[in-house]
Formats: C-alpha cells, structure tokens, sequence
C-alpha cells in the first residue's frame, strides 16, 4: 500500500491510534490526527506523537476535517456509526478499520483469537507455545500491543499471534487468518452492538475470508458459538470439555486429546496444567488446538501449558494478609467472565464488584454467587443496578457495602474478610467510568493492597 504524500486521517487516538500515527508518519503520509476528546484529556497519550509532523484535531467532528483526505484508518474505540464514518462514506472516501489496515502489510501469517471471555490468556498462551519452539513470535492485537506495529515488525518467516476484539472485527474487509478461533460468545458490549446477534454475528466474522485450506477453531460446547459453524467455509475443528470428538480436541479420563482425521493424540493430564479453573480448561483446549494444527509438537504444547502462569489482571494473586488471599480479575469487564473467576476460587469470597454500564444484566452474575460470596462491595456507575438485581435474589442487605473509590472498597474488604477468606476484584463491568482502562484499575487494586501492610 503506497502511502508516501497521501492524506490520512486517524479516528481515535488511544493506543492503537497513538500506534497507527507513528507508523503513518514513518511511510511519509500526511496525517491528520483527530479524537472528539479535547488537548487537556489526551495530553499523556499524545507525548510520544507530538514532535511528529501531525495536524491534531479535537472535539466535536466537522466535515471539513475531512477536505482532501484520502484515507480514514479507524480505531477500534470510535463506532461504526459515528459522523466521522458516515461523512466518509458520503464523500466515498476510503475507511479501513485498523485491523484490515495493519492485515494489508503483513508479511508474516496471523494467528487470530476471538471471543466474549479468555481471549488475553488464549493469545498469550498460544503466544508461548510458538515461542518454545524457537519461531519468531509476536502477540499483538487488543492484548496491548498494537498489530500495526507488529505487522511491520515481522518478517515472512515469523508468525504474529493476535487478539482481536469485536470492534476490531466490525471493519474488516480482506482480513483473513492462518487459523481462526472463537473461543466462547456471550452478552458483551451491547451498548455498541445494540444486539445479541449482531455481536456474535461481528464475532463471526473472524472466518470470513478463510477457505478450505485454512481451519476455524470453534467451541462445540458453547452453542452459540457452535452454530456459526454453517457460516464458515473453511475446515472448522472444534474443541469440548464435555464430549468425545472423533476430530477435535477433548478431554478423556483426566487427560487433553486431540484428533486430526481420527488419528488421536495424548497431550497433557489435566492435573498438569499450571493454571486453574474450568474456564482455563477451556482456554487450554482452544490455544493448544490451535498450536497443534499448525505444526507445533504434543511435547511442547505440554510443556507450555506445564509452565505458563497466567496474565495480569486475569485471577492473578496479588498477595495474603493475615490469612486473606488478595486476586486482582480486573479483566473481569462482563458478568460471564466474573461468573468464572467466582467459580475458579474455592475458598468464601468478600467481592468488590461495579463499573461502567455496558447495558449489561446482572442476574447470572448474582446466581453465582451459589452462597460463596459473603460480602459484595460495590463501586462505579453499575453498583446500584447490581444492588438490585442482588436483592431481587434475596442477597441480604445488610452484605451489601458501598464505596466511592477503589481504595476505599479494598478496605471495606479487608475490614470484611477473615482468616481463609478471598477479597475478589471482579467487577463485571468495563473501567470507563472511573478509569482509563481496566489495566489501570487493575494497578489501583493491587496498590491499595500494598498500603494494607502499612
């Protein structure tokens, strides 16, 4: 894509808008940078661009933003809907989202994982199985490091392995994986989507340029998932925790199988597997599914899953205090993947839950609470939604705590909890509206840990 002395606006400047910048200036584009945020917010973010020759734009959008542009590359944060996007389209400018945009350079093929839940521990997962092979590996995408960068990083003998979101997949045009993966799909970001089956139908879209050579790797447990497998036109290879497949991967008498044309293959005994939890079993299927379907040994598949310990923010034990066990989920960012991180914890749990409104309901999330969770601390802009939906399940009342900061919710906690108990962040609920992203919120939670020793 020959880019020299071309016009190209940038729409969003979070990281991957920061990251598409940087790249754009280094083809000798001309870029104009635009985010409906004004200077004062975005200051931080826009440190590492501001010496690059770029015209910055701020706040509301006006069409002459547009005058002369001949490329507008999307982030994943600005909607499909926005004005930016349909003034382009009347102008019949060209739209590329940043996916399809970074896909059009790539030399290296792309390992590409999707779904509601696990994705971050699914693409690092695979990430180390290609690393201890000794390939070439880079593991990008929505996990934090921008696929742009890596695209023009490697080389045609490496491999990228990528998370990819479902606004990252509502723009793509060409894209198109080595192998494919959904791992789960349930109710998430409907505040975007609108609907439940335009978000799993988006989550589709990760196989739509795949073809018979190339494989899909799909939840055969997960119905919904499941049934996208009439919409493929590759080879699609499922993975289960609770049947015998005579082609996929799946769980026999403790152990991991997978079958390629019915020739079966022991890879590891459950027990062996570092990381825990059901969900985690899950996500285990689908990494080392993938892994195997592109070349990589049973040994080192075990060998992997033998030693990777799990991601940040993702069940990650921060510390014990007095008996009390400390886990940071603050990748909980939907009831489905907080419903998994109470599952996963065996122990009674003081949980600090509540964030920005996603348009999530609350009621399984409540349910699962199954009589381990003995005090619910809550915080954000969803903790008197969650309040009611906990006392409509006749959660008691007097359980029930609120907080106006993460700080403060960490001592409640604390204050709540006794020798053998686990204080959970798993809010359930997108950091929006009290950080900038759940990273950050993740951090808080761990500092405020830390002060609880002083």
């Amino acid at each position: 894509m020959e880019l020299k002395g071309k016009k190209v606006l940038v729409a969003g400047l979070g990281v991957s808008g920061i990251a598409l910048c940087k790249v754009l200036d280094s083809l000798k584009a001309k870029v104009i940078a635009y985010d409906e945020k004004e200077y004062d917010v975005l200051k931080e973010n826009l440190e590492e661009i501001k010496s690059l020759s770029i015209d910055f734009r701020f706040g509301k959008f006006k069409k002459e933003f547009l005058e002369g542009v001949d490329l507008v590359v999307l982030s994943p944060g600005v909607p499909t809907d926005s004005d930016i996007v349909k003034t382009a389209q009347e102008k019949k400018i060209e739209l590329l989202g940043e996916v399809e945009f970074a896909y059009r350079f790539s030399k290296a093929p792309i390992y590409a994982i999707t779904g509601t839940n696990g994705k971050t521990t699914t693409t690092s997962l695979l990430g180390e199985m290609f690393k201890n092979t000794g390939r070439k590996v880079y593991v990008a995408g929505n996990i934090g490091y921008p696929l742009i960068y890596a695209v023009m990083e490697a080389a045609e003998g490496d491999f990228i392995v990528a998370e990819i979101s479902s606004f990252q997949l509502e723009t793509i045009k060409e894209f198109k994986p080595k192998i494919s993966c959904i791992i789960n799909i349930t109710p998430d970001h409907l505040d975007r989507h609108k609907t439940f089956e335009n978000y799993r139908d988006i989550k589709g879209r990760i196989f739509e340029n795949q073809r018979e050579d190339e494989y899909t790797v799909l939840n055969y447990d997960d119905p919904v998932t499941w049934s996208l497998k009439n919409k493929a036109k590759c080879r699609v290879f499922p993975f289960s925790r609770k049947s015998l497949l005579e082609n996929g991967a799946y769980i026999k008498d403790g152990s991991i199988y997978i079958s390629v044309n019915g020739n079966a293959e022991k890879i590891i005994d459950i027990e062996e597997i570092y990381i825990p939890g059901e969900h985690n079993l899950e996500n285990a299927l689908a990494a080392s599914s993938v892994a195997y379907l592109s070349g990589i040994s049973a040994d080192v598949i075990a060998n992997t899953l033998k030693t990777f310990k799990g991601v940040e923010h993702r069940i990650e034990f921060v510390d014990e205090i007095n008996g009390v066990k400390f886990y940071n989920d603050s990748k909980g960012t939907n009831p489905d993947a907080s419903i998994k991180a109470i599952q996963a914890l065996k122990t009674p749990i003081v949980l600090i839950a509540g964030g920005y409104d996603k348009g999530s309901e609350f009621d399984e999330f409540v349910k699962a609470f199954n009589g381990k969770v003995k005090k619910l601390i809550l915080i954000g802009q969803t903790a008197k939604k969650i309040r009611d939906t906990a006392r409509k399940y006749s959660y008691p009342e007097d359980d029930i705590l609120f907080a106006g900061t993460l700080e403060e919710a960490v001592k409640k906690a604390y204050e709540s909890a006794k020798e053998g108990d686990s204080v959970l962040l798993s809010p359930a609920c997108a950091s929006w509206d009290m950080f900038r992203n759940f990273e950050e919120r993740g951090r808080i939670f761990k500092k405020a840990v830390a002060e609880l020793r002083r």
